[in-house]
């Protein structure tokens, strides 16, 4: 008896690999098949978005709640102060553990590192930003951030967590269930910001913008009712951001895959997005989705004459053609109006009280030159490495009136300096390059509509990149996307797997 145990136990054990010398349920990562390494990356990839989907909530629904006060200044504490701190700490965690999924991904060859030495690129982003922070002014801020739009170092170091997460993403199968729960937050966004902009339901969802900041009266601040829509995201441009990227996946999706029930889902969270894109009311959010049903309309019109088949085209139009009507409809019924000047200093000086309340100055020039302009010449003066991520004291030194220039690229360039701006430029020049071999390859049957779908919403986001900012609620979408556009040449027969 003891004889027949002591065999099966020698046999049970016979050929596996350990960690350690453990037990085999300790290290299912180094037993684990191909198509369960698959697994764990795509559902690790959703759970990721789906952190960043809810952890902002809670944000909004202690906007309101009192916790203590400040004396020195005699003002009034609100447990929302605490919780826009735990997004940074979320978009840490998520990326952190996005670079242990791409450890073990690496190790079940899911990524070869050695197909993708251009990954250096990343590598000498991520250590060049940090001697950018250390040279900064604000160790603190430099490293953690500060609220939900200042990205200290480990907020980078999340981002390219996130980036490395979706590299790991390499069965198109898998691509697609993320996708399916990525148009999904879409969607929800967009419900949350259509109610926020709806008079009648704007009462009872939780929302920033409901009222602008207008001046100030005898009595004090004033306020003007406007009812914009920002989800869940915290502002309007982080909105216009999000939808901008989950947009095109939705459109994408609804022309290209094979199943009536998801190709129903996209169409109707495209309608969603289309209209709460429309009411966030800034340039970014009109720019963004306009660049997504253009590029498109363009993508399956040149597929159309390859295939033969002209049923996306004629869908895509279509779409088009809505979008046009939600756009024409919502402007006639005064529903539609760009309010960028006043929501940029509404969010800067009101809801985060980090800035004055606006120009100083008698000007006409349109608020982003002039925001441009401010941040072209802190970069000049801080050209090699920058002020340190988002050090707002050596921005307002040189006499800017805000801690941000409204356009991602200049953002960059003065707060992170010339290099890291270089290599920055040269991994979204690598990534462009990987986007059109993928549409090319999508023009051919080579690969699927995911690869179309991500290339289009990198894309159009770096387009509505040019009047919007970074932010902890919205870049992360952006660096996941691109991450999923680097895991088709993740290994070199990656085209090739269908799961």
């Amino acid at each position: 008896m003891s004889k027949a145990k002591e065999k099966k136990e020698v046999t049970t054990n016979q050929g596996k690999k350990h960690l350690f010398g453990s037990s085999e349920k300790s290290d299912f990562i180094l037993n684990m098949s191909a198509e369960s390494a698959q697994k764990l990356c795509g559902v690790y990839s959703i759970i990721a978005v789906l952190v960043l989907c809810v952890i902002t909530i809670p944000y909004y629904f202690t906007q309101n709640i009192k916790y203590g006060m400040d004396e020195s200044v005699n003002r009034t504490l609100y447990l929302n102060e605490k919780f826009i701190f735990f997004i940074s700490a979320a978009v840490l965690a998520v990326g952190f553990v996005g670079f242990i999924i791409f450890l073990i991904a690496n190790m079940k060859k899911q990524v070869e590192l050695k197909d993708n030495k251009s990954l250096i690129v990343p590598l000498a982003v991520v250590l060049l930003s940090v001697v950018s922070c250390l040279l900064s002014a604000d160790i603190f801020t430099s490293f953690y951030g500060y609220l939900d739009r200042s990205e200290g170092m480990l907020t980078i170091l999340g981002y390219w967590g996130l980036f490395a997460a979706g590299m790991t993403v390499t069965a198109d199968d898998r691509r697609i269930k993320l996708a399916d729960f990525i148009v999904g937050i879409g969607a929800f966004e967009a419900i949350v910001g259509i109610l926020q902009a709806i008079p009648a339901t704007a009462k009872i969802v939780p929302n920033y913008f409901k009222e602008i900041f207008s001046g100030f009266s005898s009595g004090g601040m004033t306020y003007t009712k406007e009812y914009i829509a920002t989800g869940f995201l915290c502002t309007p441009f982080a909105l216009a951001a999000v939808l901008t990227v989950i947009s095109a996946f939705a459109l994408n999706g609804m022309l290209y895959d094979d199943k009536k029930v998801r190709k129903i889902f996209y169409a109707i969270s495209l309608a969603l997005m289309t209209a709460a894109d429309i009411l966030a009311c800034v340039v970014p959010a009109i720019l963004g989705l306009g660049a997504v049903y253009v590029i498109s309309l363009i993508i399956a019109a040149v597929k159309s004459g390859f295939a033969k088949d002209k049923k996306p085209f004629i869908a895509c139009l279509v779409a088009f053609i809505v979008a046009g009507g939600i756009f024409a409809g919502l402007f006639a019924s005064n529903e539609f109006r760009l309010m960028d000047e006043k929501i940029i200093f509404h969010d800067s000086f009101d809801r985060l009280s980090i800035t004055g309340t606006g120009r100083g100055d008698d000007t006409e020039q349109w608020i982003y030159p002039y925001l441009w302009d401010d941040g072209m010449y802190t970069a000049e003066q801080n050209l090699i490495w920058g002020t340190g991520p988002d050090n707002w004291g050596t921005i307002f030194e040189s006499g800017a009136i805000i801690d941000r220039s409204y356009n991602e690229y200049i953002d960059l360039l003065q707060s992170r300096g010339l290099i890291i701006f270089a290599l920055t430029i040269v991994f979204l020049i690598m990534t462009i390059v990987k986007m059109c071999k993928l549409v090319a390859g999508f023009m051919k049957d080579k690969n699927g509509w995911t690869g179309c779908a991500v290339s289009a919403a990198v894309l159009c986001y770096l387009i509505q990149a040019f009047f919007n900012i970074s932010s902890v609620t919205s870049s992360p979408y952006f660096w996941i996307a691109a991450g999923l556009v680097w895991s088709f040449t993740a290994v070199k027969s990656s085209a090739k797997k269908k799961s």
